[in-house]
């Protein structure tokens, strides 16, 4: 890697790669589901930045959210701030299954060639009444990918995640391949992306299998080789490699506004601004007060501001 190159790639964060990357995947005016974490810091980016008119929608129901932060569940009440309406879980997925959500966001723990995805369980172990560990599991994100018409992943990348098969699925890709996903009559379309802070993934017209299709540029033939070897299968690379634009600054700027207190973008939890204020204020010895949650809301009133007063200009 060249020097200016290496230089380039240490000015970003893997979580900043991922989510600047995955919000270009938004097209203006596109109805698009989004979850918590880097998918709702993905899609708020592409609202503030280049996708004005997307309508952003959560699952408890909140529809057109303004995304002035980042939500810790999808039920969050920042997710109604200034929304156009609300209505109800059971409402989203219907409009959902009728084709009217245009993308979807989900994240995920492992993931195969085909886009089948796991944030269920891990079952290491070969035991499927006693799992290794137990994930999350779907959220939603279930319904999300068997219906939604184009689905995209936003994750970081780590060993182990791009499994030959999941061990179990919790979110269908296209199956098995080729026409199987049509076959088991799943009303979307299956995923588009897999976004990465290694590369962008996506999947054959024909046997849809997932191969690298985009990489930044500062990853050389070695870097793919490393990628490679994080991946089970035989991974397949696009001849011509498309060449993903760094975090541009204002995609920066719109990042640093919702996610104040990087929530999302710090993976350690005691590192987090929001998390040291808690710790300050007495939260291990059981304190909780309203100058704790006055001192976090200080830190995300500036983006608020910016966003509510439309000084956060495209």
């Amino acid at each position: 890697m060249k020097k200016g190159m290496k230089e380039l790639k240490e000015k970003y964060t893997p979580e900043q790669l991922a989510a600047c990357a995955g919000a270009r995947e938004i097209k203006d005016g596109e109805f698009v589901i989004v979850g918590v974490g880097l998918s709702d810091l993905t899609g708020a980016i592409a609202k503030c930045v280049h996708a004005p008119n997307a309508i952003l929608v959560t699952e408890a129901g909140f529809v057109d959210f303004k995304g002035i932060s980042t939500m810790i569940s999808p039920d969050d009440t920042y997710g109604g701030t200034l929304c156009a309406c609300h209505t109800s879980l059971t409402q989203v997925f219907s409009d959902q299954q009728r084709g009217l959500i245009d993308v979807g966001y989900i994240s995920f723990a492992q993931i195969d060639k085909y886009g089948n995805a796991n944030t269920t369980a891990l079952f290491g172990s070969g035991n499927y009444y006693k799992p290794d560990l137990r994930l999350q599991g779907s959220g939603g994100g279930g319904d999300i990918s068997s219906s939604v018409n184009r689905g995209i992943y936003v994750n970081t990348m780590r060993p182990g995640q791009f499994v030959t098969r999941v061990d179990y699925m919790t979110f269908p890709g296209f199956l098995d391949g080729y026409d199987s996903r049509k076959k088991a009559n799943l009303a979307g379309g299956g995923p588009s992306a897999v976004v990465t802070d290694r590369g962008i993934f996506r999947f054959e017209e024909e046997s849809k299998e997932m191969y690298l299709a985009e990489v930044f540029p500062w990853q050389d033939e070695e870097d793919i080789e490393e990628i490679k070897k994080m991946v089970e299968w035989e991974l397949k690379v696009a001849k011509d490699l498309k060449i993903i634009d760094p975090p541009r600054p204002k995609e920066l700027e719109a990042m640093d506004l919702l996610d104040a207190g990087k929530t999302w973008t710090i993976p350690n939890m005691m590192e987090r601004p929001g998390m040291k204020i808690l710790l300050e204020e007495g939260l291990l010895e059981g304190k909780r007060t309203y100058k704790m949650y006055d001192r976090i809301g200080e830190l995300y009133e500036p983006g608020w501001r910016k966003m509510v007063e439309k000084e956060f200009p495209i």
